[in-house]
């Protein structure tokens, strides 16, 4: 594994400066995010689609629904991720494979971080059941939100696996000291929009036929895959200012 070293504390992220980039990178090049994401997001949403063959099976369907999805999501949502990190960081366009380089380093990377919450997850739901459940319910919902907060505090391990430069999970925390609630906001209003989009979107797909779900889905991911580009545009970018060109 190739470390890089930890960069000096002086740079602050700059939130407003920050997201601006993130937003303006997107959609400067809204044409090449389409042509990079439209072969995984066609591929994902297949797998959607395939995972409501299971949903009719009870809990044990469901889950299996979710195994599928997710990891369905990993594997061929990262294709585009990794490529359009290695757009903003290296310059680099769409080759003609469907596993850029870099894609295995990212999918190692998001496991990493998958089993660590999971893991956290199990405890707190252990903690959950606990009695009293005044004192364990609360506790269980803080850790969860602590869990949240320490997957984002490692991000910029993404960026850096995607251009083959995989690292720690503790070397991409120390990355981030100083500067964590500046990165907090800045992903949030890089997602939030994105979010509440897609909220509205499983509204509206509510008050509608059951037969229209696709196409309500379908909109739904795109929001998605948009979100998540500009998101990855903000993490490449803040991991060439922290790490790559310190100021």
């Amino acid at each position: 594994m190739s470390e890089v070293s930890v960069p000096p504390r002086a740079y602050r992220i700059d939130v407003v400066d920050q997201v601006g980039r993130a937003y303006r990178t997107v959609f400067d090049h809204i044409r090449l995010v389409i042509e990079m994401a439209l072969l995984p997001y066609l591929i994902v949403l297949a797998v959607e689609l395939l995972s409501l063959l299971f949903t009719h099976g009870g809990w044990v369907g469901r889950i299996a629904a979710a195994l599928i999805h997710a990891v369905g999501l990993l594997l061929f949502g990262a294709v585009f991720m990794v490529r359009w990190h290695r757009f903003v960081l290296l310059g680099e366009t769409v080759g003609g494979e469907l596993l850029p380089p870099g894609w295995r380093e990212f999918v190692i990377a998001g496991v990493k971080i998958g089993v660590v919450v999971l893991a956290g997850w199990v405890v707190l739901v252990g903690l959950a059941l606990l009695p009293p459940a005044f004192i364990t319910v609360p506790l269980t919902a803080a850790g969860g939100v602590a869990l949240t907060l320490g997957a984002l505090r490692v991000s910029l391990i993404f960026p850096a696996a995607a251009i083959g430069q995989p690292v720690a999970l503790r070397t991409a925390w120390d990355w981030v000291a100083g500067n964590f609630w500046r990165l907090f906001v800045s992903a949030f209003a890089c997602y939030f929009p994105f979010a509440v989009l897609q909220m509205l979107i499983g509204a509206l797909a509510s008050a509608f036929p059951s037969l229209t779900w696709i196409v309500f889905e379908a909109v739904r991911l795109a929001a998605s895959f948009a979100g998540a580009a500009v998101v990855a545009a903000l993490l490449s970018h803040l991991y060439r200012d922290l790490v790559l060109e310190p100021g």
